[in-house]
């Protein structure tokens, strides 16, 4: 366990990777419903918020922060599940579930590594989804390994959508505070999980996919997934798009309602 003298410092970076989460849904949800509507608007993913925010004024010093708040709230959920904090067990129920939190957290910190790569090593940030793909298949059993991860990704999403159907919320929020003085802030983030949760299912499907076929090529990030959605019909893009927003400004409520174990 973390010293007392830390604690604080380690909630306010956690809470700063919330905000940071919730301006690049904000965004991405923004920019699609705006496409889908007809006004301008473009289907992006994280690597392309990054280089949107890159392009405004301070937009280095912008990055810096939001990476910093990225990777700090990676690895203190990667350290929460490790240390089993919220004591969900070792069986496989809990084993499952802390297993699921890393996964989720280690993909953010990624985007977290990309923004300070950008800030200290002038990288231009890109979608490397189609190169992970590729380096897990080049393992031994990669092919498999591919598989696994897409059907756990596609599990998670499906999970977050049975969760929001029975009505729960995250546990890492302290629900009962945000009834008494926001209930709305609990519906939005329904919505929003609802909408991340389609766009996580459908990539969690296209990695499996890929590694059954193996063929990289076939996974799918952010941007391919939205891209599949519109191909459907626009207004199930607006509703999507409208869903990730509300969950980036639910994101950006969680950082005030957040429950930190050892904040």
């Amino acid at each position: 366990m973390l010293d007392v003298a830390v604690r604080p410092w380690v909630s306010r970076v956690v809470r700063l990777g919330y905000l940071a989460k919730g301006l690049i849904y904000s965004l991405i949800g923004l920019l699609a419903l705006r496409l889908a509507l007809g006004d301008g608007g473009r289907l992006t993913d994280p690597s392309g918020v990054l280089r949107t925010v890159l392009s405004q004024r301070f937009g280095r010093e912008l990055l810096a922060i939001i990476g910093i708040g990225i990777v700090g709230y990676a690895a203190y959920y990667i350290f929460e599940a490790a240390a089993d904090l919220r004591r969900r067990g070792g069986g496989v129920r809990g084993w499952t579930d802390r297993g699921l939190t890393m996964i989720k957290a280690a993909v953010y910190g990624l985007i977290g590594v990309q923004a300070l790569m950008v800030v200290f090593f002038d990288r231009r940030p890109t979608d490397r989804t189609e190169q992970g793909a590729s380096t897990v298949m080049q393992l031994p059993l990669g092919k498999w390994l591919l598989i696994a991860i897409g059907i756990g990704v596609a599990f998670y999403g499906f999970t977050q959508l049975r969760m929001v159907w029975r009505g729960g919320v995250d546990d890492d929020i302290d629900a009962s505070r945000a009834r008494r003085e926001a209930p709305w802030i609990l519906s939005l983030g329904r919505f929003g999980i609802a909408a991340r949760s389609v766009i996580i299912i459908l990539m969690g499907s296209t990695f499996a996919w890929s590694g059954w076929q193996g063929r990289a090529s076939d996974a799918d990030g952010y941007r391919e997934a939205l891209r599949t959605v519109a191909s459907y019909d626009s207004w199930l893009l607006a509703a999507i798009g409208a869903g990730l927003l509300c969950f980036g400004i639910y994101q950006l409520c969680h950082a005030r309602y957040a429950k930190i174990a050892i904040g």
